[in-house]
């Protein structure tokens, strides 16, 4: 897909110039308003509509890889660990005269 949208933004940039295919593909520019149209109406609606799902896809990873690297740990490891805290500490040993 990324492949594709890279061949269509070259092909634009060749046909209509980089500046008018970066507009074109960020909606600054309308692709009525550019020639040859037949290749500005595809990059943008690229831009409206696969740009910005690349960008969230992205940022789901991103947040995924987040939220895994910080495992919760098991209920069975919580719960020994709070028994140990909760037990009584052994009295100190070898204190005194």
């Amino acid at each position: 897909m990324l492949a594709l949208c890279t061949a269509l933004y070259l092909l634009n940039g060749f046909l209509i110039g980089w500046a008018n295919a970066y507009d074109v593909l960020t909606g600054i520019t309308s692709p009525s308003a550019v020639r040859p149209q037949w290749c500005a109406w595809p990059l943008s609606l690229t831009g409206w509509a696969v740009v910005p799902a690349v960008i969230g896809a992205a940022a789901g990873y991103v947040i995924t890889e987040q939220i895994q690297s910080h495992h919760s740990r098991e209920l069975n490891d919580v719960l020994d660990e709070l028994r140990r805290l909760a037990e009584s500490p052994p009295p100190p040993s070898g204190s005194g005269p």
